[in-house]
């Protein structure tokens, strides 16, 4: 597969989306005046990353050092031992027992992550994806979907404005309040919780007076009571993310919700909850997961509206500039499938709410008017191949060749 361009021309997503669903192997380099970052993939998925502009500070065991689970001294000896050896440094740092192996998999895990959720705030810049065989650390990197990448970051992008008003410095300092926290375990919580809702004396207040009367009980979640133990009025922001290992946007985030219950404030400041902007703690967050999720089917509708009427015949501007331009012409034509592919998934699933059953095949989903008859073939005329064993949706494109089982494929696994 040939992928190749500017960033601005053809979207961080669509080339995630493009290497997830043929489920490619090799290496995306992307370029910038600030950074170059290589992400591995490995059948489709992510396995690992390296971003150059970040050098010594992103190499593993500077990272542990950043996290005072080492000392530079430390960091030394395991140095001179991996130049010795020739070994890993992750299986030295076992072996020396400095680091347990499930601690080291999830900085591992992290360290790519971080690497790879930066990378969606590009506007410009230039990509590669060399179709090459890989090698990685299998032993500490489980790989990652494009698609729960491409979930997480929407996540992250949708709720960075709000957290960055309220933690907008990552030189800032916090100290704990005098506010007691609730210690209570989930379970007595969410029995709590329950009780809150529907007691006798809630039953004539609004659900804003009883998400208020939640949100002053309910207990901090890992990442929030983690966070929360390491605020001591002395470390940065960027210090709490160095030592929390969570990663950037969800210790900020904790940060904010802990600004927002009460049980911190910055450093030289007087306590102040932010009212009408505070996201409702534990309350409220049920109801912006279902609001998110909600914004992403739109999302995904509105796209694949775009392409369909793009398609047919006599409409569309993108389809007549892309005629010109046999390169581009294939690939909006395989970015067309992938959004025609979701929407076919979209509607298995309404079909499913519907029915209490998965459709047999893609003709079932006409008759319901959840499909329309020429979104039963693919941009290159072959009919999309659909099947369904127990909760799995399988459905494939056989692409430009018109033959399965070759390199074109596009194919796309959806468990519900």
């Amino acid at each position: 597969m040939s992928l190749e361009g500017k960033i601005k021309d053809f979207g961080m997503t669509d080339i995630f989306q493009l290497i997830g669903m043929q489920r490619k192997t090799g290496f995306l380099t992307l370029t910038s005046e600030q950074d170059t970052v290589t992400v591995t993939f490995e059948d489709g998925m992510v396995v690992a990353s390296e971003s150059y502009h970040k050098g010594k500070s992103g190499l593993l065991g500077q990272i542990l050092v950043q996290a005072e689970l080492m000392t530079e001294k430390d960091l030394e000896h395991i140095l001179s031992i991996q130049k010795e050896t020739g070994q890993k440094i992750g299986r030295i740092l076992i072996q020396e027992k400095m680091v347990r192996p499930k601690d080291l998999s999830s900085i591992i895990q992290l360290q790519v992550r971080e690497t790879v959720f930066r990378i969606f705030e590009w506007k410009e810049g230039n990509y590669k994806f060399e179709q090459i065989p890989v090698t990685y650390d299998k032993t500490n990197m489980v790989p990652i979907p494009c698609d729960k990448i491409l979930m997480e970051t929407m996540r992250i992008l949708d709720e960075w404005p709000l957290v960055r008003k309220t933690v907008s410095s990552m030189n800032l300092v916090y100290r704990k309040t005098d506010k007691k926290r609730n210690t209570r375990t989930p379970a007595d919580d969410l029995d709590s919780m329950i009780d809150t809702m529907f007691d006798d004396g809630q039953k004539d207040k609004s659900f804003k007076e009883k998400g208020k009367a939640l949100q002053k009980d309910f207990p901090l979640i890992h990442e929030e009571e983690k966070i929360y133990n390491l605020v001591d009025g002395e470390r940065t922001v960027r210090k709490l993310i160095d030592i929390g290992l969570i990663g950037e946007f969800e210790t900020c985030k904790a940060l904010f919700n802990l600004v927002s219950a009460g049980l911190i404030q910055p450093v030289g400041e007087e306590a102040q909850v932010p009212a009408e902007e505070a996201i409702g703690r534990k309350s409220g967050r049920a109801k912006k997961i279902l609001r998110n999720l909600a914004a992403y089917a739109i999302m995904v509708l509105l796209v694949s509206s775009l392409f369909v009427v793009s398609r047919r015949p006599g409409t569309g501007v993108l389809f007549n500039v892309a005629r010109s331009m046999t390169y581009r012409f294939e690939m909006f034509k395989q970015v067309h499938a992938l959004q025609e592919m979701n929407r076919i998934v979209l509607a298995s699933h309404v079909y499913f709410l519907e029915t209490g059953s998965f459709p047999v095949s893609l003709d079932d989903l006409v008759q319901k008017i959840l499909l329309e008859e020429n979104e039963e073939r693919d941009p290159w005329g072959s009919p999309y191949s659909f099947e369904v064993r127990e909760r799995m949706v399988i459905l494939s494109s056989a692409g430009r060749d018109r033959q399965e089982g070759t390199d074109d494929d596009l194919v796309k696994e959806t468990l519900f």
